[in-house]
C-alpha cells in the first residue's frame, strides 16, 4: 500500500495536479480504507494524498456505501 501512495504522490507533484475534487474511500476496519477503484491504504495514507492533491476527502462505513 505504502509503495502505491508514494507513486501517486510523486505522480501528483511531477504532473503538477490541479487541486479540487472529490476522493471517496470506503472504511475497511482496521484503518484501511478503499477507494472506489479497489485500491487499498490506510486512513492516514488517504489523508495525507487528499491534502496533497488538495482534493476532499470523503470516509464512509461499508453500509453507508451501499445506499
Amino acid at each position: 500500500m505504502r509503495k502505491n501512495l508514494e507513486r501517486r504522490l510523486r505522480l501528483a507533484e511531477i504532473t503538477g495536479a490541479e487541486s479540487g475534487g472529490i476522493q471517496i474511500w470506503i472504511d475497511q476496519g482496521a484503518g484501511t480504507v478503499r477507494d472506489l477503484h479497489g485500491e487499498e491504504m490506510t486512513r492516514e495514507e488517504a489523508e495525507t494524498l487528499a491534502r496533497v492533491t488538495g482534493m476532499a476527502a470523503i470516509f464512509l462505513s461499508e453500509a453507508d456505501a451501499r445506499l
